[in-house]
């Protein structure tokens, strides 16, 4: 169970860096709030137009639910020929949504952001600003993330014990 977990944990870190590294490619004001404060206040961003904002809102919204439906596709699909308890498929979707954490911790923060730091990671404005060597940063916000992907996984295993329940089993 758990090395299956973790390998679809890699992959949905995989889809969460490709989701992530296209809001900074085409709508980097959405990602200005996960920069620390040095950042987010010297950033020359331009201010999106209103067509902008309805694009990222699109492309984040159907993203985003495109991948919470992952996260309840992998319990499903696990699962689907042996009846497990709520807790169990809660467990399989924590370890995959804390893969994700580890994942965003250690390569997407502290060794993309804070070690190599590329270009396309720097916003317009900021080049050389401590926040991209903060590792304590990133490490908060991990152990924020600790909490919103325990919430995210409890959502969304409940979704994957329902259809396993009333429409697999």
């Amino acid at each position: 169970m758990i090395a299956s977990a973790l390998i679809n944990g890699m992959i949905w870190s995989v889809l969460w860096i490709a989701y992530v590294w296209m809001l900074l490619r085409f709508f980097p004001w959405e990602m200005v709030h996960e920069y620390p404060e040095d950042i987010r206040q010297k950033t020359t961003l331009e201010d999106p137009t209103d067509e902008q904002k309805k694009n990222a809102r699109l492309y984040g919204g159907l993203v985003s639910a495109a991948l919470f439906l992952i996260l309840a596709l992998f319990p499903v699909l696990y699962c689907k020929n042996m009846p497990v308890s709520f807790l169990q498929v809660f467990f399989y979707t924590w370890i995959i949504a804390f893969t994700w954490n580890v994942v965003d911790l250690i390569v997407v923060d502290w060794l993309l952001v804070c070690t190599v730091t590329p270009d396309w990671l720097v916003l317009p404005g900021t080049e050389g600003c401590r926040g991209y060597k903060d590792y304590r940063f990133h490490f908060t916000g991990f152990l924020q993330g600790c909490i919103y992907i325990s919430v995210t996984a409890f959502l969304m295993a409940g979704l994957a014990y329902l259809v396993l329940k009333f429409m697999i089993w």
